[in-house]
């Protein structure tokens, strides 16, 4: 009792309202209206088309509120500073009070199925400081067995603001929800395409069925503290259905939230291998010592890529990643990827090559690559465009990987228009080694290197992929100019 009435004023509603086709207009006119103008809509029997459940929460050292939910709860919804989209769907979040506002996404990321909503306080005349935010920066992480609470919003139940109650244990850590097309799942290229971390048993499961509705809800432990935003996509997209899944909240999701509260876009690590699962009489066979009964091998390894820098090898066996058991390879993925781009990593390594030994490695990660930027939504990037110019890894987006990694240079992912960049004929996939003749390997590096420079500026850029050899290690020079046009 003491826990929801601490912490139910923390959990809002969401809906999401999308105009109704013209070619629908005359038989559900009623709704077309309604959904076109949320805020009339006061009839609590009106449907929304997608419905969920957020918390509010507020970022570190910051009075603001801000609600983080599922991300598939507001897909297709306006992004900050815009509240209503360009088709005009709009999403109303419901307070325990009854009142309501609209919001805006700030910033999302669809592997963690995570989003994070700015709310539209000033037309609403609602403060932030009405309602108490979550406590979700100091919990210890959630452990089996545990008895928690869930807040949510069942079915659109909750389109009065008042969430619904339930509670359970926490079954197990680390589970994948079994989808029927499994294999398709855990494919390399699948996390290269965008898998959600779900799919590499990142959620814990809970004894408790989380129907339609229950996303982006709270899971508090019972000093009413955030330890998990519970999701019915895992069961929905697996056949699960008689439990219930979350994504938990410990160190390194705080990672993720800190990221989304600030606007930015969510990086994660990667070892640039192709792993495979090994277990039974052949992991036995190994006599590793370790009391696991099972592992990750390395089947293949990326020229120039972290693992290769690093010194793994094809055939070597990774055991533990910060001394912690590797199991299998949703294991490893999940792991290493849940670490950001540019940190360093101990993997125990079991050399099977020559004499069997045990290896630990340091490893600076690189970062695991996007297929494009869809779904992806920052407002806020870490670093603002220099001279109409955006960077990121050399690994950041999977359109412009080559099959061999070179790390030691920075990735142009975007050119503005009619920019000193633009005139400089700079085009996104362009790979850049040097500014003034000083080596960048990362993004905070390039900009360290530009915040230096003034006046004309000197980019080294790697030589194009269907030149020779040696006209790519020369590479060419590009000068850019302060303004488009130089003086």
């Amino acid at each position: 009792m003491k826990v929801v009435e601490a912490c139910e004023r923390s959990v809002v509603s969401i809906a999401r309202f999308k105009p109704v086709p013209a070619d629908q207009i005359h038989e559900e006119h009623k709704n077309f209206i309604l959904q076109r103008h949320p805020r009339e809509a006061r009839e609590v029997d009106v449907q929304p088309n997608d419905f969920g459940a957020g918390c509010l929460i507020s970022p570190p050292n910051l009075p603001d509120r801000l609600v983080l939910t599922n991300f598939h709860v507001v897909r297709g919804g306006p992004i900050f500073p815009k509240f209503i989209a360009e088709d005009g769907t709009e999403l109303l979040v419901n307070f325990t009070d009854r009142r309501r506002c609209r919001g805006s996404i700030i910033a999302a990321d669809p592997r963690s199925d995570l989003a994070v909503l700015q709310l539209d306080w000033e037309k609403s005349e609602i403060k932030p400081s009405d309602f108490p935010s979550m406590k979700w920066e100091t919990a210890a992480a959630p452990r089996k067995g545990q008895f928690v609470v869930l807040l949510g919003n069942p079915y659109a139940i909750a389109r009065d603001g008042s969430a619904s109650v339930s509670w359970g244990l926490i079954s197990n850590l680390t589970r994948q929800p079994i989808s029927s097309s499994r294999n398709q799942f855990l494919e390399q290229d699948d996390v290269v395409k965008g898998a959600m971390l779900y799919r590499l048993g990142a959620v814990m499961q809970l004894d408790a069925r989380l129907n339609l509705g229950l996303s982006g809800g709270a899971v508090l432990n019972l000093k009413g503290e955030l330890i998990g935003v519970s999701t019915s996509l895992a069961a929905i997209e697996g056949y699960e259905q008689s439990v219930g899944f979350a994504l938990p909240i410990d160190e390194l999701t705080r990672r993720i939230i800190r990221t989304l509260l600030a606007g930015q876009e969510v990086e994660y690590g990667m070892l640039g291998i192709r792993p495979g699962d090994i277990g039974g009489k052949e992991f036995q066979g190994l006599h590793t010592g370790f009391k696991q009964q099972s592992a990750a091998a390395v089947i293949d390894v990326t020229p120039g890529s972290p693992a290769d820098i690093a010194g793994i090898i094809p055939s070597d066996v990774i055991v533990e990643v910060e001394r912690k058991p590797v199991l299998s390879k949703s294991d490893l993925m999940r792991m290493v990827g849940l670490n950001p781009p540019g940190s360093e990593i101990e993997v125990a390594v079991w050399r099977r090559s020559g004499r069997l030994s045990r290896l630990d490695l340091k490893v600076k990660l690189g970062k695991w690559p996007v297929l494009d930027d869809e779904g992806i939504i920052e407002t806020t990037p870490r670093y603002a465009p220099w001279r109409g110019l955006s960077v990121d890894y050399p690994t950041a987006r999977e359109r412009f990987r080559d099959p061999s990694i070179d790390m030691r240079r920075v990735l142009i992912t975007k050119v503005k228009a009619n920019s000193a960049a633009d005139a400089a004929q700079l085009q996104p996939g362009n790979f850049i080694t040097h500014v003034n003749k000083i080596p960048v390997q990362t993004p905070a590096e390039f900009h360290a290197a530009v915040k230096k420079a003034s006046g004309v500026v000197e980019i080294k850029l790697l030589g194009e992929p269907q030149s020779t050899i040696r006209e790519i290690q020369q590479g060419r020079v590009v000068r850019i100019p302060e303004t488009a046009i130089a003086e």
